[in-house]
């Protein structure tokens, strides 16, 4: 059975942004593994190569971090362009998402 918008136990429906419970606990149990094995993620993240490292983050990242509106991605670069960077430069394009995201919720 079909809903409209105003006929559920919730009128306004979900708030926008809101996150699921089991998205939450997802990424609850993410962040402790990566908090308590921080070194050994750390190590092992640091012996791929430049392709293989970016989708080892990008794809832990997603857990951790709410996903970005399309709005908020014009300042990140191209993949291609993010993969051709050096280790710290993609490290501070990551730490400036994060932050842009941390400023956001706050």
């Amino acid at each position: 059975m079909s809903y409209k918008k105003g006929e559920t136990g919730n009128p306004s429906g979900r708030p926008k942004g809101a996150l699921n419970k089991i998205g939450a606990s997802q990424r609850e149990f993410l962040t402790d593994f990566l908090r308590n094995g921080k070194e050994k993620f750390e190590k092992s993240m640091q012996e791929l190569e430049h392709k293989d490292y970016v989708k080892a983050y990008v794809s832990v990242m997603q857990y951790v971090l709410p996903k970005p509106a399309v709005m908020e991605l014009e300042d990140v670069p191209p993949l291609e362009a993010f993969i051709a960077m050096t280790k710290e430069e993609r490290q501070t394009v990551i730490d400036e998402v994060q932050e842009l995201i941390r400023n956001k919720k706050g």
